[in-house]
């Protein structure tokens, strides 16, 4: 028997719930744009659970992927976590989800840089280096503007950019691959980290915004704070 362990990225528009079962296979319940929002993700945990023959109270281990990404899917998936961590004692594991983007890319060796969360005229680049299940992040992510991107890419062997990279940041003579944000590898993902120890208590669990959320700028435009 596996200890079943589930792993939540909806970070970003397309993901979804992966669950590892109690005789070692892997379901996946997608998410999209459309789905992802509202409630939707506690159902999908719940079909999933249903599966995999096993209800949530069975679970040993959580993890989700904690930006940069959407807001409103950030602040669902982490109150989530939280929820089902606290709830049923069990260890939670956070992943960014920059090093969720290279891992999917098994495929790549090498210096990585990670572009996601792009607006405007800057970006949240983080460099990952390593090769498919021993990676690790460099560089911290930081927001930076194209003369900082621009600086940094000759470094790189390759590159993950999201669909909204800024024209500023265009001739920087790699080529770019899409990234992919599989809640399966996710699940992987957790499942070394909560082999090797590595958890979070889920009260410190906190979404990753690579600035200020727009909402969060209009209300306290509207509160004066």
């Amino acid at each position: 028997m596996t200890s079943p362990v589930i792993a939540m990225e909806i970070s970003q528009r397309d993901g979804g719930v992966a669950v590892r079962c109690p005789d070692g296979s892997v379901l996946v319940e997608r998410l999209t744009s459309s789905t992802r929002r509202g409630d939707a993700l506690m159902p999908a945990v719940e079909s999933i659970c249903r599966q995999a023959g096993i209800t949530p109270g069975d679970l040993e281990g959580i993890g989700v992927s904690i930006g940069p990404g959407g807001f409103t899917g950030l602040r669902i998936g982490i109150a989530a976590a939280k929820m089902l961590s606290w709830s049923l004692d069990i260890p939670l594991v956070a992943m960014q989800t920059a090093l969720l983007a290279a891992e999917t890319a098994e495929d790549l060796d090498g210096l990585m840089a990670v572009v996601l969360a792009s607006k405007d005229d800057t970006c949240w680049l983080t460099l990952v280096e390593g090769s498919s299940g021993s990676r690790s992040i460099s560089q911290a992510g930081t927001l930076v503007d194209p003369e900082m991107f621009l600086a940094t890419i000759p470094r790189v062997d390759h590159l993950l950019v999201d669909e909204h990279l800024p024209e500023s940041m265009a001739g920087h003579g790699l080529t770019p691959r899409r990234p992919e944000f599989d809640p399966a590898v996710l699940l992987e993902m957790t499942e070394r980290r909560l082999a090797s120890g590595e958890t979070l208590d889920p009260l410190e669990l906190s979404p990753l915004y690579p600035r200020e959320p727009e909402a969060v700028r209009l209300w306290d435009s509207r509160t004066g704070n």
